[in-house]
Formats: structure tokens, C-alpha cells, sequence
């Protein structure tokens, strides 16, 4: 009692049938072209039209093909179901986004994207995987072609409500985990049918950490567990995702369905059916290995000795045997499970700077033309591309063997999809369900890697005396939006080399990505450690990702005449020194470095110093001396707090005894 599932469930009911189902308003139907036509068939025999068609949004997605969909569509049975669905939307008037519209995608990812899907919604779809919409805070759910005719007859659906549970992840998830290894592990956990019968709440510390394309994951997955659906009560990170989408409210509207939402939470008296608490800290890199997502294990680990036999014959597996090592054929990012901005970002920061191996297909889909859109603005594409690998276009694609990309049989597939069941990506095919750094992994070694040991490390070094030619950018007011844009901070690891190559990305790249040659870091008559800008450098936001990009570039030092006090202090901590020279200086330094683009400056931390060697001047700078120790001695100030130690205990002791 007292639960959020209560709360939403129980708002939407009109009435209780005695001893009978609850009929529930639904706020939101979304269709797609398999489990929609014979629903439209049944209201044209019943002469009626849509009761609500506004609440209404078709989009094609399992068989649309992943490349050339400005073409007609091969396979005649898909075509069919295709059309169908753009001739039902138009006949009955709702909003529909077919093949190419760019509001196209995944119904699971385009929903959220677009503002469709709010906090206490309730959302039904033909399709289990509604169950991801619930990461908004709505009830989610997959229903049958039968109860998609109720919704589009009355907007209501008649159900028994089921019982609730909470799993609260309590810590930090570790190196290397992501939301999709929480899910395998839950899974792994409670088998694929734990959950049967309940709606799931996901709490928990663990779980607020996760961005919203993490939530989106693994409230996706719940229906692996046997679950009717999963959702997370909304809070900040859910509000900052909404805010500005195209149907998100707007102005007065906005605040007021903030603090309506703010009230959508389990009650601190709360009963759940059944509760469950895991730590975070157990939870390490998934792999499946069987033909269900519950037969799945950490990736260093063994195959149970009882797992089942008819699975492990299909896969080719036996008890005991490690997967680590084991030789792959395909791999697969994308699916409603993993097809959005943050998994990209994530198997681009691990195959950047190497190439996919040459026994590997891979297939990058994103979920949706929004998402295409994000990949290219940010130079992902040209990663993947430097790479070996090639973006498709959007659609359900291999996660499911209703289009044209299907893994022939006998082949392995590493797959950030849902499901691994026998045939699920094509006959015969043998689908390895994993993370998107886990198929990275993969995808460049071709074979089952564990992530972990391909992560980078960030490496510091000692800070002495630097002398190097610079690159000059005498522009005033350089806010931390043109260092690096606001798209940028979605990004959930923190990859310096991938904020390195989108520094300045606005001014320094077109539209369609390709270099501004009057940009100076495409002149290549300039190069070097040392940037040189002009006065009040790193204003506006307090965000760190602008260091992170000015690191991940290569400079280590910035010379301006004035630095703003928030962005000045994230340069120190990310080992980049920000020297403070005089008006004066600095506009001799522009001068020298446009006469002759190879002289050098020369900045000496001991004593302070900064010298332009075309001159011969020299100007002291200020510096922190507990700053200036920890440059000069590669240490950090969470290096410096674990050497406080002992001491962070004795204050403990003492005021324990106060």
C-alpha cells in the first residue's frame, strides 16, 4: 500500500468490475506495424473510429530495413505490414512517423526522446518492451492485439492489477558496469521468471546514479524477469531529460507538472509485495550464455554445471567452459535496449584509436533519426568510421529476425538486444547478450573480452618545465559552451580523448562534420602544448567536461590575461596549468606567434616564470602552492585526501568522544 504503482495505477482506474478486472485509462497508446492491423480491421467490422486519437502514435520499426529507406522495402510480408500501418494511421486520423520522417525510430526510444512518454503516465503498447517507458515514472506495459483494439475503441483496457515489488541497488556500480550488466545480473539472480506476476520499482542509490538512457535499459529489461512491467520514481535527472523535448510542457504548464511530478514517490510507510536488496559492489561485466537472458554470468566466470543442456547443445557450450577468449562472428549495438546517444558514446570510447577485427560483421543501428542526428553532431561516426565500423540506419534491426539483418545460423553474435532465445536474431543463430562496452570489446578483438582490461586509465604526469610552440586563439569571453557544448555533458564516462576531439567542436566543424579550415585547430601551421587565449577564458558553466576536453586535446597549459575563478580550478585539477600573464604580455605573445607560428614559450613551474623565447621576456604567474605541489608530484586531491588518512580518523575518534 502506499506504493507509487498504487498511486498511478489507482488514478487511472474508472471503475471495478466485482470479482472482475479493473478498467484502466490509458494515457498513451503507441502502435506498431506487427501487432496493430488487425486491431484497425476489427474497428472498421465495429464501424467505430479512435475515441482518443491524439493520445494516438503509430511508427513503423521491426521491419523497417537498415539501409536504403528511401527505397521500397524488399521483403513483400514487411512492405505489407508497413503500409498497413501508414494507411490505418491516415484513415483514422493519428500521428504517424513512417520510414525516413525524422521523428522516425524505435517506438521504445522515440517515445521518451520526443516528450511522449511522462512521468505518471500509464502507456500500453503491442509490445512487451513498453515496459522501458516506465524509466520516466509512468506504468508501462506490453498488452495483445486484442487489448490494443480496447484502447483505440475506449482509451481503457481492462486488467488485473498486479502485486508490487521493490529492488533497491544499494553502492556504486564498478569499472566497466552499465546499466545492461544490472539488468543481466538481476536476471541471473532471479531468473526469468522471478518477477511473474509483479510491477517492479527500481530503487535505490545505485539506481538513482544511472543517467536516463541507463534507466531506459533496465526498466526495458524487466520483462525478462517474468515482470509485467518496471519503472523508477521520477527526480532531477528525469525532469532535465524532459525539459525542452517537443511535447514536454511548456512555460507555466512546465512548472506545474514538475510539481506534480515531484509527488510521484513510495510512500515512507510503503508496503511492497515482495522486496528485494542488492549491492552494487557484487555486480560486474554480463554475458549470457544459454538461449534465455536469465542464463547469464559475470564474463570472467565459468558456465554453471547445471546449467541446461538443450541450451548449452544449441550454443555449442559445455558446463565449466569459460566464454573469455571464445572466437565471435557478429556483433550487434542497438536494439530498444541499447540503441540510444550514451551507448554509442560507449562503444566509441573503447574502439577509438583501434579497428575492428577482420572476422567480425558488425551492425551499429541507432534506435532512432534523432540519435543518427546526435552521433554526427558529436564526431562519433568518425570514430566508428577511423575505426572500421559503419552506422546503419535506424530500426529494430538484428535484435529480432524480421528485417533483412539476420546472423546465420551456427554463427555467434554478441547483441545488446533483449533476447537470446533460439532464433531470436535469425534460424540457427547463437546470440550472446552483452553491454555496448562489452560488444566493443568484442568487436575489435573478435572474441569475448572482458571490457575492464581495455578501459584507459587516466595518466598522470609530473609537471616541471614546459617549452613548446602554441596555438593561438585571441578571442575574448571564450565561455565553456564554445569549449564544449552543452550536448556534450550527457556523456557518462569521462573520456578525455572523446571531450578532446569535440573541443571547440562548433567552431572548429561544419554541419555535415567536416573541418572549418579557418578554424586554428585545423591550421596546420599551428601546433603544440600551450594555448594562448584571449581575456576572461572558461566563462559561464561550472562544468569540468571543459577541462576534460582542453586535457584531452594535449594542452597542458593555457596563458590568458584572466581566467573565470570555477573553470580556472578544473584546468588545475585535471593537470593543465592556467598561467596568468599581463595584458601586455599576452598581446605580445599573439603578435609573435602570427609572425612565426614556430616560436616558443617556455613555462617554468618551479620558479613561476613564463617566457616568450622570440623576445626574451619573462613574467611571473601566480599559483596555489598546495596546487603547484600537487602538479609537480602528479598527484590529485583525492591522492592527497587518501594520504589523510590517519588523520581523517583521529578526527573521527575525537569527535566520537565529544
Amino acid at each position: 500500500m502506499n506504493t507509487l504503482f498504487d498511486k498511478i495505477w489507482d488514478s487511472h482506474v474508472v471503475s471495478q468490475m466485482e470479482d472482475g478486472p479493473v478498467q484502466l485509462y490509458i494515457d498513451r497508446l503507441y502502435c506498431h506495424e506487427v501487432t496493430s492491423p488487425q486491431a484497425f480491421d476489427s474497428l472498421r467490422e465495429r464501424g467505430i473510429r479512435c475515441f482518443r486519437p491524439e493520445q494516438i502514435v503509430c511508427m513503423p520499426d521491426h521491419n523497417t530495413p537498415t539501409h536504403d529507406q528511401d527505397k521500397p522495402i524488399g521483403d513483400p510480408v514487411s512492405k505489407a505490414q508497413v503500409d498497413a500501418l501508414e494507411r490505418n494511421a491516415a484513415e483514422f486520423g493519428l500521428r504517424h512517423y513512417g520510414m525516413m520522417d525524422p521523428g522516425n525510430g524505435i517506438i521504445h526510444v522515440v517515445g521518451p526522446e520526443k516528450g511522449l512518454s511522462l512521468p505518471g503516465m500509464t502507456i500500453v503498447c503491442g509490445d512487451s518492451h513498453t515496459s522501458t517507458h516506465g524509466a520516466m515514472g509512468a506504468v508501462a506495459f506490453g498488452i495483445g492485439t486484442s487489448e490494443v483494439e480496447m484502447v483505440l475503441a475506449s482509451q481503457c483496457i481492462l486488467q488485473q492489477k498486479p502485486k508490487s515489488m521493490r529492488i533497491r541497488v544499494e553502492g556504486k556500480l564498478g569499472k566497466g558496469v552499465t546499466a545492461k550488466d544490472l539488468a543481466l545480473w538481476l536476471m541471473m539472480k532471479l531468473t526469468t521468471s522471478g518477477a511473474t506476476g509483479y510491477f517492479v520499482e527500481y530503487a535505490g542509490s545505485a539506481v538513482r546514479s544511472l543517467s536516463m538512457e541507463g534507466r531506459l535499459t533496465l526498466c526495458n529489461l524487466s520483462i525478462e524477469m517474468g515482470a509485467r512491467g518496471g519503472f523508477i520514481a521520477p527526480d532531477e535527472v528525469t525532469f532535465e531529460y524532459i525539459k525542452g523535448r517537443e511535447f514536454a510542457p511548456k512555460g507555466e504548464d512546465w512548472d506545474k507538472a514538475v510539481e506534480y511530478w515531484k509527488t510521484l514517490r513510495s510512500g515512507d510507510d510503503a508496503v511492497f509485495d515482495r522486496e528485494l536488496v542488492f549491492d552494487a559492489a557484487e555486480i560486474c561485466p554480463m554475458i549470457t550464455y544459454g538461449t534465455n537472458p536469465g542464463m547469464g554470468m559475470p564474463i570472467d566466470a565459468c558456465i554453471p554445471s547445471d546449467a541446461a543442456s538443450k541450451s548449452l547443445d544449441y550454443m555449442g557450450f559445455n558446463p565449466g567452459e569459460r566464454l573469455l577468449g571464445k572466437k565471435i562472428d557478429y556483433v550487434f549495438l542497438g536494439a530498444c535496449t541499447n540503441g540510444r546517444i550514451e551507448d554509442f558514446r560507449a562503444f566509441a570510447s573503447l574502439v577509438r584509436g583501434r579497428r575492428k577485427a577482420d572476422n567480425v560483421t558488425a551492425w551499429l543501428v541507432p534506435g532512432s533519426w534523432a540519435v543518427k542526428k546526435q552521433i554526427e553532431e558529436e564526431g562519433l561516426d568518425k570514430v566508428l568510421e577511423q575505426a572500421g565500423f559503419e552506422l546503419r540506419q535506424p530500426g529494430c534491426s538484428a535484435c529480432l529476425a524480421m528485417n533483412d539483418d539476420k546472423i546465420p545460423a551456427g554463427k555467434y553474435s554478441v547483441s545488446t538486444s533483449n533476447r537470446n532465445f533460439e532464433g531470436r536474431q535469425g534460424p540457427g543463430a547463437r546470440t550472446l547478450l552483452a553491454s555496448p562496452l562489452t560488444a566493443a570489446a568484442a568487436a575489435v578483438t573478435g572474441v569475448i573480452t572482458d571490457p575492464r582490461t581495455m578501459i584507459q586509465k587516466r595518466v598522470k604526469q609530473k609537471f616541471d618545465i614546459i617549452t613548446s610552440t602554441c596555438v593561438p586563439l585571441p578571442v575574448e569571453n571564450v565561455d565553456t559552451d564554445q569549449i564544449i557544448p552543452a550536448r556534450f555533458l550527457k556523456a557518462t564516462t569521462r573520456d578525455e580523448k572523446f571531450f578532446g576531439e569535440n573541443l571547440f567542436r562548433d567552431w572548429r566543424y561544419n554541419a555535415d562534420g567536416s573541418p572549418k579550415k579557418d578554424f586554428v585547430l585545423n591550421d596546420p601551421r599551428y601546433s603544440g602544448c600551450i594555448l594562448v587565449a584571449g581575456k576572461n577564458f572558461g566563462s559561464g558553466s561550472s562544468r569540468e567536461h571543459a577541462a576534460w576536453a582542453i586535457a584531452g586535446y594535449g594542452f597542458k597549459v593555457v596563458i590568458s590575461s584572466f581566467f573565470a575563478d570555477i573553470h580556472k580550478n578544473n584546468e588545475l585539477n585535471n593537470f593543465v596549468l592556467p598561467v596568468v600573464v599581463s595584458e601586455d604580455f599576452l598581446k605580445e605573445l599573439f603578435e609573435s606567434i602570427e609572425k612565426d607560428p614556430s616560436c616558443q614559450v617556455r613555462v617554468d613551474l618551479p620558479a613561476q616564470t613564463v617566457t616568450n623565447l622570440a623576445s626574451g621576456r619573462s613574467e611571473n604567474f601566480e599559483i596555489n602552492s598546495y596546487k603547484k605541489y600537487c602538479l609537480m608530484n602528479a598527484l590529485d586531491d583525492i591522492d592527497y585526501l587518501l594520504s589523510q588518512k590517519d588523520r581523517i580518523e583521529e578526527y573521527e575518534k575525537s569527535r566520537c568522544s565529544r
